[in-house]
Protein backbone atom coordinates (compact mmCIF):
# COMPACT_ATOMS: atom_id res chain seq x y z
CA UNK A 1 0.00 0.00 0.00
CA UNK A 2 1.07 3.54 0.50
CA UNK A 3 2.52 5.22 3.67
CA UNK A 4 1.96 9.20 4.27
CA UNK A 5 4.86 11.65 5.40
CA UNK A 6 6.41 14.70 5.25
CA UNK A 7 9.85 15.68 3.77
CA UNK A 8 12.00 19.24 5.21
CA UNK A 9 15.03 20.00 3.83
CA UNK A 10 17.15 22.10 1.73
CA UNK A 11 16.96 22.58 -2.22
CA UNK A 12 20.42 20.50 -2.55
CA UNK A 13 19.14 17.65 -4.83
CA UNK A 14 15.94 18.06 -4.09
CA UNK A 15 14.73 17.15 -7.98
CA UNK A 16 16.44 13.90 -7.54
CA UNK A 17 14.13 12.71 -4.37
CA UNK A 18 11.11 14.37 -6.51
CA UNK A 19 12.41 11.92 -9.87
CA UNK A 20 12.60 9.34 -6.98
CA UNK A 21 9.34 9.49 -5.91
CA UNK A 22 7.45 9.70 -9.43
CA UNK A 23 9.38 6.47 -11.02
CA UNK A 24 8.59 4.36 -7.67
CA UNK A 25 4.88 5.09 -8.51
CA UNK A 26 4.78 8.01 -5.40
CA UNK A 27 3.57 11.16 -5.73
CA UNK A 28 4.57 14.89 -4.29
CA UNK A 29 1.16 16.19 -3.08
CA UNK A 30 2.37 19.69 -1.69
CA UNK A 31 5.42 21.55 -1.76
CA UNK A 32 6.25 24.94 0.28
CA UNK A 33 9.99 26.71 -0.27
CA UNK A 34 10.99 29.26 2.52
CA UNK A 35 13.77 31.29 2.99
CA UNK A 36 15.09 31.96 5.62
CA UNK A 37 16.36 34.99 6.92
CA UNK A 38 18.34 36.54 9.76
CA UNK A 39 18.00 40.33 9.15
CA UNK A 40 19.45 41.36 6.38
CA UNK A 41 21.38 37.86 5.68
CA UNK A 42 19.63 35.19 3.75
CA UNK A 43 20.79 31.88 5.45
CA UNK A 44 19.23 28.90 3.39
CA UNK A 45 16.75 28.04 1.24
CA UNK A 46 13.78 25.50 3.05
CA UNK A 47 11.47 22.58 1.19
CA UNK A 48 8.63 21.13 2.79
CA UNK A 49 6.86 18.38 0.82
CA UNK A 50 3.84 16.05 1.57
CA UNK A 51 4.89 12.76 0.27
CA UNK A 52 2.74 9.51 -0.82
CA UNK A 53 5.16 6.54 -1.03
CA UNK A 54 4.38 2.79 -1.98
CA UNK A 55 5.16 0.89 1.28
CA UNK A 56 7.77 -1.59 -0.26
CA UNK A 57 9.74 1.71 -1.01
CA UNK A 58 9.67 3.64 2.55
CA UNK A 59 12.84 2.66 3.93
CA UNK A 60 14.39 3.81 0.15
CA UNK A 61 12.75 6.80 0.31
CA UNK A 62 13.79 7.86 3.31
CA UNK A 63 17.65 6.33 2.73
CA UNK A 64 17.92 9.05 -0.18
CA UNK A 65 16.11 11.50 2.16
CA UNK A 66 19.38 10.89 4.71
CA UNK A 67 21.55 11.34 1.76
CA UNK A 68 20.52 14.74 0.41
CA UNK A 69 20.30 16.05 4.27
CA UNK A 70 16.73 16.41 4.45
CA UNK A 71 14.52 14.77 7.30
CA UNK A 72 11.35 12.45 7.17
CA UNK A 73 8.41 12.99 9.79
CA UNK A 74 5.47 10.78 9.98
CA UNK A 75 2.52 12.81 8.90
CA UNK A 76 -0.68 12.60 11.07
CA UNK A 77 -3.90 12.81 9.34
CA UNK A 78 -7.18 11.98 9.89
CA UNK A 79 -9.21 9.41 8.05
CA UNK A 80 -11.13 11.89 6.45
CA UNK A 81 -7.78 13.58 4.96
CA UNK A 82 -6.50 9.81 4.16
CA UNK A 83 -9.42 9.50 1.94
CA UNK A 84 -9.00 12.88 -0.08
CA UNK A 85 -5.19 11.80 -0.63
CA UNK A 86 -6.12 8.23 -1.63
CA UNK A 87 -8.56 9.43 -4.16
CA UNK A 88 -5.64 11.95 -5.31
CA UNK A 89 -3.40 9.28 -5.75
CA UNK A 90 -6.13 7.19 -7.60
CA UNK A 91 -6.50 9.51 -10.13
CA UNK A 92 -3.18 10.57 -10.82
CA UNK A 93 -2.83 6.56 -11.12
CA UNK A 94 -5.18 6.46 -13.46
CA UNK A 95 -4.01 9.91 -15.63
CA UNK A 96 -0.75 7.93 -15.44
CA UNK A 97 -1.35 5.69 -17.66
CA UNK A 98 -2.03 7.30 -20.60
CA UNK A 99 -0.35 10.64 -22.24
CA UNK A 100 -4.09 11.67 -23.60
CA UNK A 101 -6.66 13.88 -22.67
CA UNK A 102 -9.18 11.71 -20.71
CA UNK A 103 -12.86 12.37 -20.01
CA UNK A 104 -14.21 12.27 -16.37
CA UNK A 105 -16.22 9.73 -17.28
CA UNK A 106 -13.54 7.72 -18.28
CA UNK A 107 -11.62 8.65 -14.96
CA UNK A 108 -14.33 7.14 -12.86
CA UNK A 109 -14.28 3.67 -14.68
CA UNK A 110 -10.84 3.24 -14.24
CA UNK A 111 -11.36 3.94 -10.37
CA UNK A 112 -13.79 1.98 -9.93
CA UNK A 113 -13.28 0.03 -7.39
CA UNK A 114 -11.66 -1.74 -6.17
CA UNK A 115 -8.81 0.80 -8.27
CA UNK A 116 -5.93 -1.32 -9.59
CA UNK A 117 -3.99 0.23 -6.64
CA UNK A 118 -6.22 -1.21 -4.02
CA UNK A 119 -6.53 1.99 -1.96
CA UNK A 120 -9.95 1.59 -0.77
CA UNK A 121 -8.23 -1.58 1.48
CA UNK A 122 -6.30 1.00 3.33
CA UNK A 123 -9.28 3.00 4.61
CA UNK A 124 -11.01 2.04 8.31
CA UNK A 125 -14.14 1.52 6.63
CA UNK A 126 -12.88 0.70 3.15
CA UNK A 127 -15.66 2.82 1.46
CA UNK A 128 -14.50 4.37 -1.77
CA UNK A 129 -15.84 7.94 -1.77
CA UNK A 130 -14.62 9.00 -5.29
CA UNK A 131 -18.30 9.16 -6.76
CA UNK A 132 -19.33 12.19 -4.80
CA UNK A 133 -16.54 13.93 -4.71
CA UNK A 134 -14.81 13.25 -8.01
CA UNK A 135 -15.25 16.86 -9.73
CA UNK A 136 -13.95 18.39 -6.27
CA UNK A 137 -11.31 16.44 -6.44
CA UNK A 138 -10.17 17.26 -10.13
CA UNK A 139 -10.87 20.89 -9.51
CA UNK A 140 -8.24 21.16 -6.50
CA UNK A 141 -5.57 18.91 -8.80
CA UNK A 142 -6.07 21.27 -11.18
CA UNK A 143 -5.83 24.20 -9.42
CA UNK A 144 -2.65 22.58 -7.15
CA UNK A 145 -0.36 22.14 -10.88
CA UNK A 146 -0.99 18.21 -10.55
CA UNK A 147 -3.29 17.77 -13.70
CA UNK A 148 -4.37 20.35 -16.39
CA UNK A 149 -7.78 20.18 -18.19
CA UNK A 150 -9.38 20.93 -21.43
CA UNK A 151 -12.90 21.70 -23.07
CA UNK A 152 -13.42 19.39 -25.69
CA UNK A 153 -14.88 20.34 -29.50
CA UNK A 154 -18.33 18.83 -27.41
CA UNK A 155 -18.08 20.59 -24.34
CA UNK A 156 -16.76 18.18 -21.87
CA UNK A 157 -13.97 18.35 -19.41
CA UNK A 158 -10.50 16.55 -20.48
CA UNK A 159 -8.23 16.07 -17.78
CA UNK A 160 -4.05 14.99 -18.07
CA UNK A 161 -1.23 14.77 -15.92
CA UNK A 162 0.26 18.33 -16.47
CA UNK A 163 3.11 18.57 -18.91
CA UNK A 164 6.83 19.84 -17.55
CA UNK A 165 9.10 21.06 -19.90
Amino acid sequence: MYEIFYFRGGLYKFDELVEYIEDVGGMVLRKDCFELIRGEYFLANEVHVLLVVPEEEVENTKTLIGEIKGTAHDAEITEEQKKTLLAYLSIYDSLNRTDKWTEEKNIKDAIACPCYALLCNQLEDEECQLDAELKQILSEMCTNGVIEYKISADGKYEYRLKKTD
